[in-house]
């Protein structure tokens, strides 16, 4: 790598908000459906993050994330290339559950769903350079993050009747470096 990549890739990634890209189907925050369970969520029990890591609480851009950890030296076109491919999902919203960070100070709450073109669209985009730390695909949408050891009180089994069809509106592909471009479905 010539000198002058080194210092263009340094100071990339000093300027970086975001160490790699995603890709995301992002939902109408107006859904009935997702304003309903953010309504159950107490705000005393709202995570809100700290002085170095802001940006918590109750989601405001509800998304299913197809993948996270997408290298920065990826080209904007071979991502283009896996989006192209994706036709519109139909998920089911099916159970509240959450993800303990305790860790971290939050859990998150989140519907659980189920699509199996989201796995696919998951596997083709996976075929990019990426990084992960969760091999298996669980794909939901976030709720709200709560603080630690708060989100158990609202896992609920949805019953049949309960459960719900949406469709996300748009893909988002989130660059490393903090910005995001649009796309259509295909179809």
């Amino acid at each position: 790598m010539k000198l002058t990549n080194i210092f263009k890739n340094l100071i990339t990634e000093a300027n970086n908000s975001h160490s790699y890209g995603c890709v995301m189907h992002y939902f109408d925050a107006k859904e009935s459906t997702f304003k309903k369970a953010q309504k159950i969520i107490d705000e005393k029990d709202l995570y809100l993050g700290t002085d170095d890591d802001p940006g918590y609480g109750l989601e405001t851009e509800p998304h299913v994330t197809v993948l996270y950890g997408i290298h920065a030296d990826v080209p904007d076109e071979d991502v283009e290339e896996k989006i192209n491919d994706f036709t519109q999902p139909e998920v089911m919203l099916k159970d509240i559950s959450i993800f303990d960070n305790a860790d971290k100070g939050f859990d998150v709450v989140k519907f659980d769903i189920t699509n199996k073109d989201l796995n696919q669209m998951n596997k083709d985009v996976a075929k990019l350079p990426h990084t992960t730390d969760y091999p298996d695909y669980h794909p939901h949408i976030t709720i709200a993050y709560v603080k630690a050891g708060e989100g158990q009180k609202y896992v609920q089994t949805l019953s049949d009747s309960e459960q719900v069809s949406i469709k996300p509106n748009k893909i988002v592909y989130s660059k490393p470096d903090g910005s995001k471009k649009t796309y259509k479905f295909n179809g």
